[in-house]
């Protein structure tokens, strides 16, 4: 019988929960399918591995050591060449070092190039130092004869050089199988290309001291010339007689010049000043004082101002006797201004007639200057143009001469440019680049070298077994940690299952493990996951969950089993149904018949639903796959009533599905219920495939709690293993016995 709903508030809730249309569905997420690589628990899971790498890459590199130095050995020399500083004169003691760095790497790493390039490879390989060596053995041919090209190719390719920073050195360094052969070859170089640069140099300082030399005679020559040119010039123009007279006409032109600025300078006093008068007479200018007292100085006027200070007197002394209003008063007054007019008019008469007079003096006095300036002009002109004449013909003399200085001269720096060529060449510092240090045997191998190779080697095998594991972790597309699946379901991970062989207490039985043995890690992770599932559901509402793997053995039906069991003790209602038509099995983990009634003759409409629930030992209900398997049922209204059924009398229906990479029908049962979870089995499931689940499960009405990551290798070792030993500690410290799973009240 079907147990009759009770009052709770979780009945009412799963009873009045919305009904969904099955047309609504949610677009579906972007999922991530990348990878995510955790390096310290990758080490963490293969420190066997790595340990094993790190004792085989001793034992190899110990191995690789004395091989390579029976088989492959190397020895290295150098030969150290100085930068000889660059002369700036012939004389100087010392040369000019360069002081800048880059100026001198570049100095150096040119004159390096120059050693090794081919025509003095070719030059120093054929003397017969090196033709004693082992090494030019390598190139023989089948008739003994030497391959010169191929070992001047080999040496290019073998032979590096190298500047010491902060000094004028710089290095060529060469290796061989034998180490007599080393010293042989680079002084041989080094020899070789001194030598040339020797020759160099004279060819380059002879051809420079010819061209001075063809220089300096064509000098010579032309001085010669100008000389006999001079000589004929002085007899035929009568030179000593001319530079004479020259000087005495020299003299007189400054006289000349000396007379015309006086006469020019008179000239122009005596425009301004008939200038002056004539804006007077014109009355553009006024009188000055000195015109007016040389007037007043005439005797007809003096006598005028006598007659005006007369009765000046008489009309003080008539206002005085008769008062200013009197006859005799105002005849006077105007007898003053009379005379006042008459003197003020003969003024003016003498003072116009003074002007008249020296403007005549003036233009008179400027009519004969402008007359002796004209006469001086022209006496300067006839007297220069014949100094110029003169002068001429004494600074073509002059230039001739200059011409013979300037010859002279420049013969003598030739001269001395000759001398320091010739001194330059003889110093030994004329060639830049002097030895050092010549090459010399080496005592130590240069490869293999212990200090270097063995750990070199070690590390290399180290890394190249690290690279490895690392490698196969990225190239490993299996769902195997939580991270991979959180990253997979966008976070959305329920929780983590681990194996039952990594379990500490070691439960027998998996079905049932939160009831047989609730203290283990199995039982804890499952309480967890259920305890996530609750919540969910509380908060979102609906209480019809599927429970979907992606293929066939990831542990689904397990997980329904322990979550059913979880939430029967917390006290809801559970139903457990069974709609796997192609396997099923759910009754078999219940210890119930198989092969009953069931969820496929509901749907086919022969039985109600009360027929076919069956009753567990745990109090949960059951309900099988049935006997009609007619998958396309599935995908039915009828389907949807069943449902809307079941979550009227139930707080939890788990539905168990078939694989869903194998089984099309399991998207629409996620078409039909209030929320599916997908149950991963770890170290078998393809990312891909799961990723590609998770977004078809996240567009189905039901939506997408979350994922259950199930049997991950060593997951319960780590804080998972120390988690699950501190819970199982602590219960079996708080409870005498382990904790019996009862039933809740409303179960039978």
């Amino acid at each position: 019988m079907v147990p009759t709903p009770s009052g709770s508030p979780s009945g009412a809730s799963a009873a009045g929960a919305p009904q969904r249309p099955s047309s609504g569905a949610r677009p579906q997420p972007t999922v991530s399918r990348g990878a995510t690589i955790d390096p310290i628990r990758v080490l963490q899971q293969n420190w066997k591995q790595i340990l094993w790498w790190t004792l085989g890459g001793a034992v190899f590199a110990v191995v690789f050591q004395f091989g390579a130095q029976f088989v492959y050995p190397l020895y290295s020399g150098q030969v150290i060449l100085r930068l000889r500083p660059q002369l700036g004169e012939a004389t100087e003691i010392f040369g000019e070092n360069a002081t800048q760095e880059e100026t001198v790497a570049r100095l150096a790493q040119t004159e390096a190039q120059q050693m090794v390039m081919r025509d003095v490879l070719v030059k120093a390989i054929s003397s017969k130092d090196v033709l004693k060596t082992s090494w030019h053995e390598y190139y023989l041919d089948q008739n003994g004869q030497f391959i010169v090209d191929e070992a001047v190719d080999d040496l290019e390719d073998e032979i590096s050089s190298g500047h010491r920073r902060g000094t004028q050195f710089f290095a060529l360094y060469w290796k061989a199988h034998v180490a007599g052969d080393v010293p042989v070859v680079l002084n041989a170089i080094t020899t070789t290309y001194l030598d040339m640069l020797n020759a160099e140099s004279d060819r380059k300082f002879n051809g420079i001291k010819q061209v001075f030399v063809k220089k300096q005679n064509e000098l010579d020559q032309q001085i010669d010339s100008m000389k006999a040119a001079i000589r004929r010039f002085i007899t035929e123009e009568g030179i000593p007689a001319f530079e004479e007279n020259a000087q005495q006409s020299q003299r007189g032109l400054e006289e000349l010049q000396k007379l015309i600025a006086e006469t020019t300078m008179d000239l122009s006093l005596i425009k301004s000043q008939r200038g002056q008068l004539d804006a007077k007479l014109q009355g553009r200018l006024e009188p000055s004082k000195d015109d007016i007292q040389k007037a007043e100085m005439d005797p007809a006027l003096m006598q005028l101002n006598r007659d005006l200070n007369d009765l000046t007197i008489a009309l003080q002394s008539k206002q005085g006797r008769f008062g200013p209003q009197h006859p005799e008063v105002r005849y006077a007054e105007q007898t003053l201004a009379s005379a006042r007019a008459q003197k003020d008019k003969a003024l003016d008469e003498i003072v116009q007639r003074d002007l008249n007079g020296q403007f005549k003096t003036v233009t008179d006095r400027q009519g004969g200057l402008e007359d002796l300036l004209k006469k001086q002009t022209g006496d300067f002109e006839l007297e220069r143009k014949r100094i110029e004449e003169l002068a001429s013909r004494v600074a073509e003399l002059e230039a001739m001469k200059e011409r013979q200085d300037r010859l002279q001269e420049e013969r003598g720096i030739v001269a001395k440019t000759i001398g320091e060529l010739d001194l330059a060449r003889s110093r030994e510092d004329s060639v830049p680049v002097e030895v050092a240090q010549r090459a010399l045997t080496p005592r130590e191998l240069f490869f293999p070298n212990w200090k270097v190779v063995l750990p070199g080697v070690w590390v290399l095998v180290i890394l190249v077994g690290v690279g490895l594991i690392f490698l196969r972790e990225f190239m490993d597309q299996r769902v195997r940690f939580a991270s991979e699946l959180a990253a997979l379901a966008s976070g959305r991970v329920l929780g983590v299952i681990p194996d039952q062989k990594d379990d500490p207490m070691a439960p027998a039985n998996v079905s049932f493990v939160v009831r047989e043995a609730p203290q283990s890690a199995l039982a804890e992770s499952l309480r967890q996951v259920s305890t996530n599932i609750i919540k969910s559901l509380d908060d979102q509402g609906g209480s019809v969950v599927g429970i979907f793997s992606a293929m066939p053995g990831a542990g689904a039906t397990a997980v329904i089993t322990n979550l059913a069991a979880s939430a029967r003790v917390i006290g809801k209602r559970v139903l457990v149904v069974d709609a796997n038509f192609r396997r099923p099995g759910l009754c078999t983990a219940f210890a119930l018949a198989e092969g009953g009634l069931g969820l496929g003759d509901v749907l086919a409409g022969k039985h109600a639903l009360a027929d076919v629930v069956q009753h567990s030992t745990f109090g949960m209900d059951v309900v099988g796959a049935g006997k009609s398997h007619m998958i396309e049922l599935l995908d039915t209204l009828r389907m949807t009533e069943v449902m809307n059924g079941m979550r009227e009398q139930y707080d939890l229906v788990l539905i168990d599905t078939a694989p869903m990479a194998i089984a099309a029908e399991s998207m629409a049962v996620a078409n039909r219920i209030d929320g599916s979870i997908l149950v991963v089995r770890a170290m078998r499931d393809q990312r891909g495939l799961i990723g590609r689940l998770i977004g078809q499960l996240t567009s189905q009405r039901g939506r997408f709690i979350g994922a259950v990551l199930n049997r991950p290798e060593q997951t319960a070792g780590g804080y998972y293993r120390k988690n699950a030993m501190l819970a199982s500690k602590y219960s079996a410290e708080t409870s005498a016995e382990p904790a019996a799973a009862t039933p809740a009240s409303g179960a039978t």
